[in-house]
């Protein structure tokens, strides 16, 4: 008798343990199984948003190059000898800092070779956009890469005057020499 309560006791203790692997192990199962069954009902969605935000990123992108591009102020913006905003750059500096949406008031500066041009460059355009901000709001203003692809005003006003100059008269062309009696009769 007691060796089978012996027996009996070990055997308790030796598959309780298992039981609770077999029951651990179709829990798992379960839960796999209801996963698997949740992702495919909601199948394209979790897929949607990832290629959605994919998609209008390049968008983004463009938006921001295009802003960087037209609040870009470029070499003939400055004074040549002293690195100090001529009018045109003034001009540009302003429209910015008073035109412009809000979020896209960053002013950059093309960058030059010589880090002291640099550096009076971006003091000149600080100095200058903080006089003319009307929000209070301190400029945001980086140096770029960017080649601005403009020509300064005084080269398009001469090539302008230029071409008028050259322009000949406007003059009617001359009138064909009538013949004799073939145009009347019609």
């Amino acid at each position: 008798m007691r060796q089978k309560l012996i027996t009996a006791t070990i055997a308790i203790v030796v598959l309780a343990p298992a039981l609770r692997v077999g029951a651990v192990c179709c829990d798992d199962t379960a839960i796999y199984i209801k996963q698997g069954y949740h992702v495919n009902k909601q199948w394209p969605w979790p897929y949607v948003c990832p290629d959605r935000i994919a998609v209008r990123e390049p968008f983004c992108i463009m938006v921001n190059n295009g802003w960087r591009r037209e609040n870009l102020l470029g070499a003939h913006h400055f004074n040549p000898d002293t690195n100090q905003l001529t009018s045109a750059g003034q001009l540009r500096v302003q429209w910015i800092m008073t035109q412009a949406p809000p979020d896209h008031r960053n002013i950059f500066v093309e960058r030059a070779f010589e880090a002291d041009i640099n550096s009076q460059r971006m003091a000149s355009v600080r100095d200058y956009a903080t006089k003319v901000s009307i929000d209070g709001r301190e400029p945001q203003i980086a140096q770029t890469t960017i080649q601005f692809e403009g020509r300064p005003a005084a080269v398009v006003d001469m090539t302008n005057t230029k071409f008028l100059q050259a322009m000949p008269a406007p003059v009617l062309p001359a009138a064909p020499a009538a013949s004799s009696g073939s145009s009347a009769a019609q």
